[in-house]
């Protein structure tokens, strides 16, 4: 099953299960046609028992099938029964019994999986207005619950085995554009979730106990998905038009981690602060990017030599890069952010127990970005492949930082590259552009690193004489200022003498 098919469809239960506002006319059956047709269109074989009493349609036994042509398999998920109810102004309730067990079977390269999830909801409601081709959904519910109740594989049922998941104050809409493609829009926020799994080894070899908790969450993702079936061809689909894009934010989370192994104990406790994420992908372009802020981390355990005690202020992270063949330049970038990295006095003392070294937060930030043409179509690329599929023109370091034990690296630089040349570099492309870099308090480090024992004095002279080659004195104490130029003949200088 390709990408594609797998966030549609889980994007699409998602919005039938949890979807409700007032606009034209949609009746009952507009709406069950609507979910049939668009099941159909992602590839689900589905059946139903339909029933019209009153103003209610009723659909019984509803079950989706779907074939795995990758894994020469096939997924069967049980719905149960689903009612939908004309309420006589030009919208239709969507109700679902208070609880409603959900049995999944996948049958995939000789083994077989068989589960149920059991959807408990209090006070959910879901309205869909609008008309056939364009329905809005509204939903909200004070609270949701998501039940593993079975678990069997291969014919033997997991025994201790716990996963349930509790949403709480359930807010969100949905909308659906129909024509040559699906459109959705969806929105949503929960108050908050809280989630445990609990698991034992069959064959008495450990059991992990994990509870976690997330606060304040809003989500929102925008989709086109083609209508038709792309299995055989996930490249089709994208160049079809399919686009997905989204972002998620949290004000809060923690996660609780216990385990045994082989009788020995261990745990682990995560907390952060406010995080978020983004995505988007289409035929054009994939991005991905997020950061959290204030990150602790504890952790002990049979294989840990003494307690982890780890946090950060933040850790940033993203990239983007192009996705389809032009002869144009296209963008990419790369970043991440380790920001006031911190450890506990307990680790620092393995290995400074004097205090010689200052123990402050340390920071790490790299922001790259280029310009690349990409030769052909990444879609299309065989995941094993050796080819290169694009050439490198320019790169651009924006930003480089790097703060610990009181030393820090700066630093800027800016190149192109000729592909032409690709004797100069030893089959690398010919940079030409330059670095600047700035360094302050390394001499300073490396003397407490040799008096701490930690380095040798013969490697110290070596990394000395190395700097005195690349960097000449800067304003301030123990500072170094380094510029590396890489010049159109493909000379290396550095403070403008040449090393190559």
């Amino acid at each position: 099953m390709n990408f594609g098919k797998r966030v549609a469809g889980s994007s699409l239960l998602a919005s039938f299960l949890l979807s409700t506002t007032a606009l034209a006319d949609v009746g009952p059956r507009d709406v069950w046609e609507s979910w049939r047709g668009y099941l159909s269109g992602f590839g689900y074989d589905v059946s139903a028992q339909e029933k019209t009493d009153g103003n209610t349609l009723n659909v019984n036994d509803l079950t989706l099938g779907m074939q795995i042509p990758d894994e020469d398999g096939t997924v069967s998920i049980d719905m149960g029964d689903i009612q939908f109810v004309d309420n006589g102004d030009g919208t239709v309730d969507v109700v679902m019994p208070s609880q409603m067990p959900m049995h999944v079977v996948v049958d995939a390269d000789g083994e077989n999986v068989d589960a149920t999830v059991t959807l408990t909801h209090k006070d959910m409601t879901t309205v869909v207005s609008g008309t056939p081709e364009d329905m809005t959904y509204d939903y909200n519910a004070s609270e949701l619950t998501f039940d593993l109740t079975k678990l069997v594989v291969d014919g033997e049922e997991l025994p201790g085995l716990v996963v349930n998941a509790i949403m709480q104050g359930v807010l969100g809409q949905s909308k659906m554009l129909t024509g040559d493609t699906m459109e959705t829009q969806q929105q949503m926020s929960v108050d908050s979730i809280a989630y445990v799994v609990q698991a034992a080894d069959p064959d008495g070899g450990g059991e992990v106990d994990l509870k976690g908790n997330m606060t304040g969450l809003k989500a929102d993702a925008q989709m086109v998905l083609p209508l038709g079936d792309y299995t055989e061809d996930p490249a089709a689909l994208f160049q079809a038009g399919f686009d997905i894009a989204g972002s998620y934010a949290i004000q809060g989370s923690d996660v609780d981690l216990s385990f045994e192994e082989d009788g020995a104990p261990g745990k682990a406790k995560v907390t952060t602060g406010a995080g978020d994420m983004a995505f988007e992908m289409n035929e054009t372009v994939m991005a991905y990017g997020g950061a959290v802020s204030d990150i602790q981390i504890n952790a002990t355990g049979p294989d840990i030599p003494l307690p982890i005690d780890v946090s950060f202020g933040e850790l940033g992270y993203g990239f983007e890069m192009p996705m389809k063949a032009s002869q144009d330049q296209q963008d990419f970038s790369l970043g991440l952010v380790l920001g006031d990295l911190a450890v506990s006095e307990m680790i620092w003392s393995m290995f400074d127990p004097g205090q010689v070294l200052p123990h402050d937060p340390a920071t790490l930030v790299i922001d790259l970005a280029g310009k690349a043409t990409i030769l052909k179509d990444i879609i299309t690329l065989d995941e094993d492949s050796d080819e290169v599929p694009g050439e490198l023109n320019a790169l651009t370091l924006n930003d480089l930082q790097v703060h610990i034990a009181g030393a820090s690296l700066t630093g800027m630089g800016d190149f192109v590259f000729d592909n032409s040349d690709m004797v100069s570099f030893d089959g690398f492309p010919r940079p030409e552009g330059a670095l600047d870099l700035n360094i302050v308090g390394i001499n300073g480090l490396m003397d407490k690193l040799v008096s701490m024992g930690l380095l040798p004095e013969e490697q110290v002279m070596g990394a000395r004489m190395m700097l005195s080659m690349f960097s000449i004195p800067g304003e301030g104490d123990d500072e170094l200022n380094s510029t590396i130029v890489v010049n159109e003949q493909g000379h290396v200088l550095a403070n403008g003498q040449r090393l190559k």
